[in-house]
This record gives structure tokens, sequence and C-alpha cells, in this order.
């Protein structure tokens, strides 16, 4: 009985843990359109200075290994929007519709993928150090600056489970990489 216990209370908060990300989809939008889209660099809300350059990295890299997206480097995106006059990664400064359609005719872009990561710090419950990320990313059309689809996701890694044993989940690299491959996922089936 103890044991039945133990194994639905770890399937139970591995089935919370596994709770997938948040996502929006434009209905109105076409997504054939998109074909090749520019990456705009994360914003940073966290504590953490470089939050932002690692999940938007491995955010990247996901869609690069999903294939659905010709994708801009960011140097380039950044380049061209620094030539337009425009900081791309301001949150203090919306960028303008006129200055989207600028930077995406020189760019040869449909969309834009912009995020901004909120959370990305260890937190100590007890004896435990937990790392906790969160994240949000968005593709806005181009040519009317609508959201085309939007997520976000919250993780919260796990330390090991001293009754069923194994381990999970500890470090922000690979809390990261799995949060953007879940986030890519949920994509693949909804949006592309």
């Amino acid at each position: 009985m103890i044991t039945a216990c133990v194994v639905a209370t770890a399937a139970l908060g591995a089935a919370g843990c596994a709770a997938g990300p948040r996502l929006y989809v434009n209905p109105q939008a076409d997504m054939t359109l998109y074909k090749k889209v520019a990456f705009l660099p994360f914003t940073n809300l966290s504590p953490d200075r470089f939050a932002a350059e690692r999940i938007s990295r491995a955010f990247m890299t996901e869609l690069i290994i999903a294939d659905r997206y010709r994708i801009v480097e960011p140097a380039q995106t950044a380049a061209v929007f620094e030539r337009i006059g425009v900081v791309a990664n301001d949150p203090s400064r919306a960028i303008s519709q006129e200055k989207f359609v600028e930077a995406a005719a020189l760019l040869g872009v449909q969309g834009f993928v912009r995020g901004a990561v909120t959370e990305y710090q260890v937190q100590r419950l007890g004896g435990e150090e937990t790392a906790v990320l969160s994240f949000d990313v968005e593709m806005i059309d181009a040519a009317t600056g609508n959201v085309v689809w939007r997520t976000s996701i919250s993780k919260k890694g796990r330390g090991r489970l001293p009754v069923v044993g194994g381990s999970s989940t500890r470090s922000f690299g690979a809390l990261t990489q799995q949060a953007c491959r879940q986030v890519v996922a949920g994509l693949q089936h909804q949006a592309f």
C-alpha cells in the first residue's frame, strides 16, 4: 500500500512538472506564408545577466532543428536594426510597425521571433536548491505587426527522489534545453 502511494505521488508530481507551455495561435494567420524569419535577441527581465542570451540561443537551436523556418542570424538582424536606427532588445522602447516593415524588406523575412526571459534563478526551499526558469516568445507578422503565435513556459528543475530513485533536471543548461524543446514541439503540433 505504501509503495502504491509513493508511486502514485511520484506520477502525479511528474505529471505536474510535465505540463506543457501555454500557446496562442492566431486563427487568422496563414502559416504557409512564413518561410523566413528574423530572430531578435530576447529581452532579459531576470536577475541573471546572461539568461536571455542562453535561452534565446537554445530556443533558436530548437527552431533550426525543427526545420520549419529559414532563420536570419541575430547578428545580421541586429545590424539591420542598427542601420535603421532601432535598438532591437531594449524593453523600454517599442519598435514601430514602420521600422518592422523596413527591417523585413532589408532582411527578406515575413516574420520576427522575439521573446523575454522573466525568471532564471535558483530557488532554495529547505536544504534543496532548484533551478527555475520562465520565458515567453512570439512571432509577429512583419507586414501587419499582428501576433502569429505566442507561447510561454515556466519550468522548475527537480532534485533526486529519495524513495523512487533516479534523478531529473537539475542544471540550468538541461532545464533550458528541455523547456525550449517542449515549446517548439508544441508549436510543431499547433502552429507549424
